[in-house]
């Protein structure tokens, strides 16, 4: 990496919103995916959290191998934006494709159809999610700077989050049907998912990166020294468990604004975007509190609030539906933090991988990071597809009160108990601000001696 380029403003910007794609697709996939599949195809419930788990599976294999690959790359476009260009184009055609599938009298004939959309989609999203995470620790290496940068990406994900769950209802309430409703969500945020790839190769031609190496180790052998990576593992740990409570919650709330609340779908455009916008505008705030409390401090900070925000849908009164707005207002706030803090902590595992390896090998680290991000959350689509077949969930008009009530438990309590695992875990993590600059004082010193 060159010690004197700079990261310009466009690269900064461009790279960030190239962030509008995974953003924007995890807001859909756990918003509206699930009842997607329940209410316009007819799927069982659990049928439907089975397909949207089965693909993600593979990513257990796409994942680390994207990672390892893109280290491996050579190109006139560097290690890692050949990928951003191809897979973003394969993922936004598949996700197109998987919302305008016909419907089928056979839910199952449905189901697997779009467990094999779903399924290219998630390839899509390795091909180009691991490579350009794996970019913000090659653009910038100074604590707080990647701070910044990850800031300027979780803002940019704030507004595609907003633009996702004001526009989509909107769309479908639109359409002359709920499916082709879900055509519409199909195309525009496709197409955004490509436009968003587009952006972040052109505008990062010119940005830092870190300078082909040839990869000394085996995928074994890399695979071997990660579980070694002790910081790594730990957030790792703690980002699983956090993205499953997300996705149970962001999963589950559809459900309980329609059958425990009685409201329509619709409030969903409204709720979600309360979150949204104030997590816009609390990631600068969470940024400075990381800044000058320090990363970990700041992150269990969040998942606490989180986890109190959640539990309070137990006892949010009924007739009182209006408190769900400022709730979801609270949920914003330190959803903003959730999201920033382990985003821009584990680019330091980086350094720390290098000091016990002796390789860059931001591919590699990043591929196990978005396999977590992504596992989390469709385990968490998992549980809810789960949850509502145990609780005996069949479909909104026929849901009883005994339905009411257990999905009232089942998006407080278990998000709830997820974070606050986490804080558990986190709580360990070793990459304080004076750790990290001794990390990087032994590299410069390794250097120094090998030149």
């Amino acid at each position: 990496m060159s010690e004197t380029a700079q990261l310009t403003w466009t690269a900064k910007l461009g790279w960030a919103f190239g962030q509008s794609a995974i953003a924007s697709h995890m807001a859909i996939i756990s918003v509206y995916l699930l009842f997607f599949l329940t209410e316009a195809h007819h799927v069982p419930a659990a049928l439907a959290g089975a397909v949207l788990l089965i693909p993600r599976i593979w990513n257990v294999v796409t994942d680390p191998l994207v990672g390892a690959i893109s280290d491996r790359t050579r190109s006139r476009w560097g290690r890692r934006r050949p990928y951003l260009l191809f897979g973003s184009l394969l993922w936004g055609a598949a996700f197109i494709a998987m919302f305008c599938m016909p419907r089928f009298d056979s839910p199952t004939t449905a189901a697997m159809l779009f467990c094999a959309m779903f399924l290219a989609v998630n390839t899509g999203v390795s091909l180009y999610h691991v490579p350009y995470s794996a970019m913000a620790p090659e653009m910038v290496s100074d604590y707080r700077g990647r701070l910044s940068l990850v800031g300027y990406k979780e803002m940019a994900a704030r507004i595609a989050v907003l633009a996702a769950i004001s526009i989509a209802p909107l769309l479908i309430a639109a359409a002359p049907d709920q499916l082709a409703g879900y055509r519409y969500v199909g195309i525009a945020f496709g197409g955004l998912i490509m436009l968003s790839g587009l952006v972040a190769f052109v505008t990062t031609a010119n940005a830092p990166c870190v300078a082909f190496e040839p990869q000394a180790m085996s995928l074994r052998d890399q695979l071997q020294t990660l579980k070694q990576n002790r910081p790594l593992a730990q957030l790792s740990i703690a980002y699983l468990i956090a993205n499953i409570a997300d996705a149970a919650f962001a999963g589950m709330l559809i459900y309980f604004v329609t059958v425990v609340a009685k409201q329509s779908p619709a409030v969903m455009g409204v709720l979600y975007p309360l979150g949204a916008v104030t997590s816009v505008f609390m990631t600068p705030v969470w940024a400075k509190l990381g800044a000058r409390f320090g990363k970990r401090e700041a992150c269990i900070a969040a998942y606490i609030g989180l986890g109190l925000c959640w539990l309070a849908l137990l006892v949010l009164p009924a007739g009182q539906w209006w408190l769900l707005y400022p709730l979801m207002i609270v949920f914003g706030f330190f959803n903003a933090g959730e999201q920033l803090l382990p985003n821009a902590m584990v680019p330091d595992t980086v350094e720390y991988d290098e000091m016990i390896s002796g390789a860059r090998r931001e591919g590699t680290i990043y591929g196990a990071w978005v396999f977590v991000q992504q596992t989390g959350m469709a385990f968490g689509s998992f549980l809810v597809g789960v949850l509502l077949s145990t609780i005996g969930f069949t479909g909104v008009e026929s849901a009883d009160e005994g339905v009411a009530q257990g999905v009232r438990y089942t998006i407080a309590v278990l998000p709830a108990l997820c974070v606050f695992v986490g804080v558990l875990i986190i709580r360990r993590y070793p990459l304080s601000v004076s750790e990290f600059a001794r990390i990087q004082t032994i590299l410069v010193e390794r250097r120094a001696a090998s030149n």
